[in-house]
């Protein structure tokens, strides 16, 4: 209801309550008047209590304790029609169609919960004056009511609120239909000529399309012009209404004063600041701290507040509930938002609640200032009803170490909660709150977004699914938005056309791959004048997939009680200004570099499948001479991280604290759970066989009772050895379990969410022990620290020369989303699956050219490197090159472990590099240049030196020794002569 009704009805005077109604009843069904019963059959005949029409029953409606407001206390009651058929009917219409005239009801409608959701959606009659021909229809389907007018067909009534009295109207005055509900005006028809010799209640005319609810009465009434008056004349209270009015009123005031109120990061401004940035945030530090600025309010029932840092900003109005209403990138001055949505959507026991948001928006395609007082609330969405601000939440634990860039945790930036609570129209989630937070950071054009839902009830629900957030895009920045959440993995990150297809035979279900949060698609509602010709929508990438939704693909399907609060995922959107490839990958690296700091952690490893505890020693002893950081007992055999004995306990603890004493940190690969069976009580049931079965012929459920005896042990495992790393292949990956008697999950529907949940517990259990977490899934945005560069296990087979190159486009293509140290690489001293001699580099004397190539390669690149055999040398010539390389990476390992600009793909055929930028430290940039061919090479390479920060100059050191200042041309470009002998490489080292 506008605010300005409200303050109507709010200052009704008493003489208006008690004047004489102008309207003329014609027939009055009232049902409540049958006395406190409950469940008895209603009768065969229902009278009018004004009027004549004898209503006849069809089937067995029953009276039902139950009215509304105050009647209910005085004993009254309604008719109950349970959906099969039963209801009431005459053979005549009431009433001349060319009369003034008021059909009202009141109405309760209920959810069948036994029945599908497709099944619910179907079309229930509640009153019929006539036939939809001829005639007047009030029509309940997919959640909202409709009169059908024989007159003009459908308009929309408005939302059905499932358990809650609403009052039904329509009104014709001088040939102009208008329907209402609860005393608002909701839209406008065209009156119907004739009328069919027909009335019925709950049922059709053909006894089909029956409603399931209760009514209590039904009126019909006629009027002079003019003389109706819709604040009196309805069966309304309207004492109830003003007081209704007045507390509404009190609350939104409430709302504004307390958003004015002091609060972390808060600022209370005349104007909602509008100032672009001016510095580019990837090559300049950005000092603007995080706000929120509230606008002060003028009239004390309306307000605007946003979300600022500088770079980007989230502008909120408030009024009779609160609306996105702008998304703006500072940068560049592009405006994201074209239309109001809610702030999310939540499915509470089978049915949809919106949370926030505003109705009304006369056009979809853009949004004006001037439409925000126009817009309406809906009764059955949570309304706002605190605002609060705070600092950014610890996702997991963590502190710097492993050699990590310095940073911030959690990130700089500001928190905003805020509140909704349910209306009084909603009574089936009277007691539900659900609480929208938003995080903004400094110096990132990237804002977090979650949800909680939380019952302070005593009776428990159902979540069944959810939208964490709803956006609808301008279509022109749709492909600048880049969107992910923290519910991520294998699956889910994979996508039909992608490669885990090869996995399956035909096409998978959404849960098992392609099953990302991120959904963008066609809003039903864009109606837009602005649109195209179908056949150009290809050449325009279909335009109209601008509605942005962040949901699981299936779930949560979660209970919420009281004890029991319901916290979804995360979602975090960062705004590109730009649609530069290179530009937008490198903000995507620099979100996980501030959003997730650990991944900048860097180790140097060495990888050995030995548990000969005196070979082990003597491979410590070596990586202590070398430099190497941290060790790793690979497949196979690994660890098995949940065997108690305790011979084999304590070998890995003599191992582990030998390695310890001498600076390196350990750990050891086991297949954990993806592709290994467990035993069928505890292994994933295959969602359409109904048996064990999953995507890698077999898998552990993670939420079955496996996981109360498998971790504990592995917890115990780490406490005693004093292992550091979490070497596992194969987490949590995605398989959905349709399993009914797992204890950690209930059926498929909270099957991945459960599981996720459990892996994501593991992790952050990890991040506080301190651990190393290389995983070969995604779940960088929970704490894993690094995952393959680029992945296929018989790449390990491959010669060291087809490594090389094939290592570098690994390198080229897996850094475009990812900084060096979250890719991991493997330089093989020994064959992985075979002994083949020309696989590895054994004996390492007799190889040295390719094992320098090698480690100048992947130490070059800044990757996790796992330098993988029996030996790391074996001459000293051999430890003199290794040592050199490793010293090398360690001097330069700021710069080498720092984005990537990717100048050109290796291709074997002309040289190709790998240049390192970082416009924050002293080195500026790092050049390292590959000669694969078999001729020597001078020439003079074009590399774009934008994102070093340098202007106009550049001082280049080369791997000889040589330093020379260089000009950079218009375009911040260095034109580098190099000469590189054939199969050599070169380094250069860029400052300013």
């Amino acid at each position: 209801m506008k605010w300005k009704q409200i303050t109507v009805l709010a200052v009704l005077t008493t003489s208006c309550l008690l004047a004489e109604a102008k309207v003329k009843p014609i027939v009055h069904y009232n049902f409540g008047k049958s006395g406190n019963v409950t469940y008895a059959v209603a009768p065969e005949r229902l009278e009018p209590v004004t009027g004549k029409g004898s209503l006849v029953a069809v089937g067995r409606p029953v009276f039902y304790a139950d009215a509304p407001g105050d009647k209910k206390m005085k004993g009254e009651g309604g008719i109950l029609f349970n959906g099969d058929g039963d209801g009431y009917k005459q053979a005549s219409a009431v009433g001349i169609p060319t009369d003034n005239q008021v059909l009202e009801v009141w109405v309760k409608p209920r959810l069948n919960t036994q029945l599908s959701e497709k099944e619910n959606q179907q079309a229930q009659v509640l009153l019929s004056n006539g036939t939809a021909k001829e005639g007047y229809v009030f029509v309940h389907q997919k959640g909202h009511w409709y009169l059908i007018s024989g007159g003009s067909g459908r308009v929309e009534v408005g939302e059905v609120s499932h358990n809650a009295w609403t009052h039904l109207a329509m009104v014709v005055e001088d040939g102009k239909g208008s329907v209402w509900m609860n005393g608002k005006k909701t839209g406008t028809f065209k009156p119907t000529k004739t009328l069919a010799p027909h009335f019925s209640i709950a049922v059709s005319e053909d006894g089909k399309e029956a409603f399931y609810g209760e009514v209590y009465e039904v009126r019909y009434s006629t009027f002079a012009t003019g003389k109706f008056d819709p604040e009196s004349d309805f069966l309304l209270d309207y004492k109830k209404l003003k007081e209704t009015g007045k507390q509404r009123l009190a609350e939104r005031r409430a709302l504004v004063q307390q958003l004015e109120q002091a609060g972390e990061g808060k600022k209370v401004v005349a104007e909602l600041p509008a100032v672009c940035q001016e510095k580019d945030w990837l090559i300049s530090q950005i000092e603007e701290p995080a706000c929120l600025y509230v606008q002060q309010s003028e009239d004390g029932v309306t307000s605007s507040f946003q979300l600022n840092n500088g770079l980007i900003s989230r502008t909120f109005y408030v009024g009779e509930n609160i609306a996105c209403v702008g998304y703006k990138n500072l940068s560049n001055g592009a405006e994201y938002l074209r239309a109001v949505k809610p702030e999310a959507r939540v499915c509470i026991d089978s049915v949809w609640y919106e949370v926030g948001g505003l109705k009304g928006q006369p056009e979809l395609s853009y949004l004006l200032d001037s439409w925000y007082t126009e817009m309406e609330a809906s009764d059955l969405a949570f309304t706002l009803a605190k605002v609060e601000t705070g600092l950014p939440l610890m996702r997991y634990p963590w502190t710097p170490k492993y050699n990590a860039v310095p940073a911030d945790w959690p990130a700089k930036g500001l928190r905003m909660e805020m509140t909704f609570v349910p209306t009084e129209s909603m009574v089936d989630v009277k007691d539900m709150q659900v609480k929208v937070n938003y995080e903004i950071y400094q110096g990132l054009p990237v804002i977090a977004k979650w949800i909680e839902v939380i019952n302070e009830g005593e009776k428990e629900v159902l979540l069944n699914d959810m939208e964490c957030e709803v956006l609808a895009v301008n279509q022109d920045q749709v492909k600048r938005l880049h969107v992910e959440s923290d519910f991520s993995f294998a699956l889910v990150n994979a996508d039909l056309e992608g490669s885990a297809l090869m996995h399956y035979a035909g096409t998978p279900k959404p849960y098992h791959v392609g099953g990302s949060t991120t959904k963008w698609t066609v809003d039903k509602d864009y109606n837009t004048w602005a649109s195209h010709n179908q056949a150009e929508d290809k050449f325009l990438g279909f335009p109209h997939h601008n509605l942005l939704l962040s949901k699981l693909p299936m779930g949560p399907y979660t209970k919420v009680d009281r004890e029991a609060p319901f916290k979804s995922y995360i979602t975090f959107e960062l705004l590109q200004d730009s649609d530069d490839r290179e530009r937008q990958s490198l903000g995507h690296r620099r979100m996980y570099k501030k959003l997730a700091p650990q991944t900048t952690e860097s180790l140097i490893a060495g990888g050995i499948t030995s548990h000969d505890e005196a070979k082990l020693k003597g491979f410590i002893d070596q990586m202590a001479e070398l430099g190497l950081e941290q060790l790793d007992i690979m497949a196979w055999p690994g660890i098995s991280h949940d065997n108690p004995d305790s011979t084999y306990v304590q070998l890995w603890r003599r191992v582990a604290t030998y390695a310890k004493e001498r600076g390196i940190v350990m750990g050891g690969y086991e297949l954990q759970v993806a592709s290994r069976g467990r035993g069928a009580e505890v292994d994933c049931i295959h969602p359409e066989t109904g048996k064990p079965g999953s995507l890698f012929g077999q898998s552990v459920c993670i939420a079955s009772g496996w996981k109360d005896t498998y971790y504990p042990k592995m917890w115990e495992f780490f406490d005693k050895t004093g292992f550091m790393t979490y070497n596992m292949d194969g987490p949590y990956h995605g398989d959905p379990c349709a399993s009914t008697v797992h204890p950690h999950h209930m059926r498929l529907e909270d099957s991945q969410w459960q599981q996720w949940k459990t892996q994501v517990e593991v992790i952050h259990e990890l991040k506080r022990r301190g651990m190393y977490v290389p995983i070969p899934d995604w779940y960088f945005l929970n704490g894993q620290n690094a995952t393959g560069m680029g992945y296929r296990e018989v790449s390990a087979n491959l010669t060291p020369q087809q490594q090389l190159l094939l290592g570098r486009q690994y390198i080229y293509d897996g850094t475009w989303h990812k900084i060096p140290t979250m890719g991991w690489m493997t330089l093989q001293l020994v064959g992985f699956y075979t002994n083949d001699p020309r696989v590895g580099l054994e004996p390492l004397c007799d190889n040295l050219d390719r094992y320098e190539a090698q480690l100048m390669q992947f130490l070059g690149s800044g990757c996790h490197l796992t330098i993988r055999g029996n030996r790391l040398y074996d001459t000293p010539e051999t430890k003199q090159i290794v040592s050199r390389c490793i010293n090398w990476f360690k001097e330069y390992r700021d710069i080498l472990t720092s984005d990537i600009i990717h100048v050109s793909r290796p291709t074997g055929r002309d040289l190709d590099c790998m240049m390192h930028v970082n416009p924050f430290i002293r080195h500026k940039g790092m050049v390292v240049v590959f000669n694969p061919t078999d001729r020597d090479i001078t020439k003079e390479m074009r590399l774009p030196l934008y994102y070093t920060g340098l202007k106009d100059k550049a001082t280049v050191t080369s791997s000889d020794g040589s330093r020379q200042n260089f000009s950079l041309n218009q375009k911040g470009e260095l034109l580098l002569p190099v000469s590189i002998k054939a199969q050599g490489i070169s380094w250069y080292l860029i400052e300013e």
